[in-house]
């Protein structure tokens, strides 16, 4: 479930990301999503930033108020301004509890993560997902949900989570991520579909993913603009476009900008790495478990 925005680039305002644009995290998509099943998404938010003059590990924020009501974020927003944001509004999963310790983003060391969408059959598989885990991994568990869960998977290939991560451990990390989740998938018979969008950062780059087990549908929508300079000047917000490698990237759930011709969908089940030059390079994301036979009626997905 759930609907986020990612940022990477020159410093913006936080205001420019979840408030000012036409089509907003906050102002537009936490009560009427397009392109989702649940529309609302109001059990909890949260905003992560880095502020590298200080250190490279983000601040995060998080409450389990609906985000369009709380002015704490509002004026946060008008002073937070960061390299490299993730923001989150959260539509609970069916039998999850709406915490702080549920709302995204999720960090651990220097690393954010996020998530919108559902793991098929993760109650079945939670506890064999925790006994994957080493110590490191299952001790940054906070809560109970499939997201925070997968994060688990994910710190349980990086040598040292709390140090210094390279793009490249991320990348594998998330490859062996995956992995993990066919092979419980596999071991446990799951037939519920999943639909994993998922997005880490280090603060200097990031890595994203679009994917659903389900060969009958698209995954959940995922969309990012790149360019010069994202700016907001009165009552527009745009990507200043650039000929050459681009400086700022952002990546949405939706499109949160009037000028739609900005905005690329990611391909069905694919991964886009935004290296610590800006370089972007995308490749496939395949699970062995879409080989099987998966039941015929999806989960609704936020």
């Amino acid at each position: 479930m759930c609907r986020f925005v990612a940022y990477i680039g020159p410093p913006v305002l936080a205001d420019d990301l979840l408030y000012r644009p036409k089509f907003s995290l906050v102002t537009a998509q936490t009560m009427n999503a397009g392109e989702m099943s649940v529309s609302v998404n109001g059990d909890g938010f949260g905003i992560g930033w880095y502020d590298p003059e200080l250190d490279n590990e983000p601040c995060v924020f998080r409450s389990i108020k609906p985000a369009w009501g709380d002015q704490n974020l509002r004026n946060l927003a008008r002073k937070v301004h960061s390299p490299c944001m993730f923001a989150h509004v959260r539509a609970a999963s069916p039998g999850l509890s709406i915490e702080e310790v549920n709302s995204h983003p999720f960090w651990c060391g220097q690393l954010m993560f996020m998530h919108n969408g559902v793991l098929g059959g993760y109650k079945t598989m939670r506890r064999k997902m925790l006994r994957r885990m080493n110590d490191k991994a299952y001790d940054a568990i906070q809560g109970s949900t499939d997201s925070e869960h997968m994060f688990g998977l994910f710190l349980n290939h990086i040598e040292d989570p709390y140090g210094t991560v390279s793009c490249e451990e991320m990348v594998y990390a998330m490859d062996r991520m995956f992995s993990d989740l066919s092979d419980l998938m596999i071991e446990h018979d799951v037939r519920q579909h999943s639909y994993l969008n998922l997005v880490v950062t280090n603060g200097t780059c990031m890595v994203a993913v679009r994917y659903t087990t389900n060969p009958n549908v698209q995954p959940a929508s995922l969309y990012y603009m790149h360019g010069r300079e994202y700016h907001c000047r009165g009552e527009i917000c745009v990507m200043e476009p650039t000929y050459g490698k681009p400086s700022s990237i952002v990546l949405a759930s939706e499109p949160f900008t009037a000028r739609r011709s900005d905005w690329m969908k990611m391909e069905r089940n694919s991964m886009m790495v935004v290296d610590e030059t800006m370089r972007i390079s995308f490749r496939n994301v395949e699970m062995d478990v879409e080989k099987m036979d998966f039941e015929s009626i999806a989960p609704e997905i936020g």
